[in-house]
């Protein structure tokens, strides 16, 4: 490539595929609720400890901070919160996702809810309503 544009443009591209291949991009930084956690809980909780007042089981809305570390998330205590405990009860009648829905949490969702519990279980408004702020770019290596 001749072109130190058309370079730079691949290098980015190149690095960007090998961040999201690798998790990097995720280890480096703190969990993010909108990014890590809002997907977890809306694909495994929300049909029923979501919006829909409806379909709201147990009185727990997980889509709401305040409902959520009432009654299920203890901030900076993940072994305190009755979340993880019934995502990894043993008892099959307290398992949440129940087993009917066919939905499971794997290895990965589950130590995501862990850390950003421990990490304080900071809420983030949806993304939507976020105003962006500007990031700084990583240079990408020369290539000789």
């Amino acid at each position: 490539m001749n072109s130190p544009i058309l370079q730079s443009v691949v290098n980015t591209i190149v690095m960007a595929a090998a961040m999201c291949a690798t998790g990097w991009a995720h280890a480096a930084s703190p969990v993010q609720f909108n990014r890590d956690i809002r997907p977890i809980l809306s694909d495994k909780c929300f049909a029923c400890h979501g919006p829909d007042a409806n379909k709201s089981e147990a009185d727990l809305r997980l889509d709401d901070e305040q409902g959520a570390k009432e009654s299920a998330i203890v901030a900076g205590k993940p072994d305190e919160s009755e979340l993880l405990r019934r995502i990894l009860t043993d008892d099959a009648d307290e398992r949440m996702p129940p087993g009917a829905t066919g939905k499971s949490l794997s290895d990965a969702e589950v130590s995501l809810l862990r850390q950003w519990i421990a990490e304080g279980a900071k809420w983030q408004e949806h993304w939507s309503l976020i105003a962006p702020q500007p990031v700084e770019v990583p240079k990408p290596a020369a290539i000789d």
